[in-house]
């Protein structure tokens, strides 16, 4: 009874005074240091949306971080592939669709300077199917192998891209700081997030868990909290939260919008739920 009765103190107990004042402290201090890394992806992002195009193509190599302007590179294609990519979402019962989203990305459409507004590329269509006790989502995936001067790297490309090029077709990269931004090939352009826009949202869903423990520890303290079984539902709602507040900030396909709020929301729902149901 005695070490039942410890086990009880020591896990279902408040956590010290002190250490939790110190928990909320770190805390605050994460999610300083996130929003400050969210501000400064931002800005970086802002300041290549607004860049002019490098006058006569600026000069070859992957550049630096104090180029101003999009360069463009003289590439040709070397290579293409194409497949699928499948995940089991653990679903039961099945569908099966043709769901294309051509020029989608979480991050969202971007207006590149000297091209058209579009978003990042996941190409193909999307098909989910299964029965019993599982399902699987295949996406089918597009790339192009261009070569440029400083390296040679695989392109995720539209489906229209991917039929019309061909080995040896010529092609224009742009760059932002050694950052693929562009692709140009037989008039189809597809874009790509830089570097500074990708890196917004690991950072934002990182504040919200951060966030969700400093409130775990100025309002409970207790670690039979902190590992309830609602608290696994978290990280989800981070995700979401992240994902939405990169494409509130960059802006984003009506059809992800969608799906990252349905994402959004479930995970709220079912981690409210499981935390009245504990």
């Amino acid at each position: 009874m005695k070490s039942r009765g410890y086990g009880n103190v020591w896990y279902r107990g408040r956590l010290p005074h002190w250490l939790r004042g110190l928990l909320v402290l770190a805390a605050g201090w994460g999610v300083l240091f996130c929003g400050q890394q969210v501000a400064e992806g931002y800005g970086a992002t802002m300041e290549y949306r607004d860049a002019p195009v490098c006058q006569g193509g600026g000069r070859s190599g992957d550049g630096d971080e104090g180029e101003r302007c999009v360069r463009r590179e003289a590439g040709t294609v070397l290579d293409r592939r194409t497949g699928e990519r499948c995940t089991s979402d653990g679903t039961s019962g099945g569908t099966t669709g043709g769901i294309t989203t051509g020029g989608v990305t979480a991050g969202g459409g971007m207006n590149t300077a000297g091209g058209s507004s579009t978003g990042g590329v996941t190409a193909g269509g999307v098909t989910t199917a299964g029965g019993g006790g599982g399902g699987t989502t295949c996406t089918t995936y597009y790339d192009l192998k261009v070569q440029r001067p400083g390296g040679t790297s695989w392109l995720g490309v539209g489906s229209e891209t991917y039929n019309d090029a061909g080995k040896g077709d010529h092609a224009e990269v742009r760059l932002w700081r050694g950052d693929v931004v562009e692709l140009r090939v037989r008039g189809h352009i597809d874009t790509y997030a830089p570097s500074s826009q990708q890196a917004v949202f690991p950072w934002l869903a990182l504040g919200c868990l951060i966030l969700a423990a400093g409130a775990w520890a100025l309002l409970s303290g207790r670690l039979s909290g902190l590992f309830a079984f609602s608290s696994f539902g978290l990280p989800f709602v981070a995700v979401g939260v992240g994902w939405l507040g990169s494409m509130a900030l960059f802006g984003g396909h009506p059809a992800v919008w969608v799906f990252a709020m349905v994402w959004t929301g479930f995970a709220v729902f079912w981690t409210v739920s499981a935390w009245r149901d504990g």
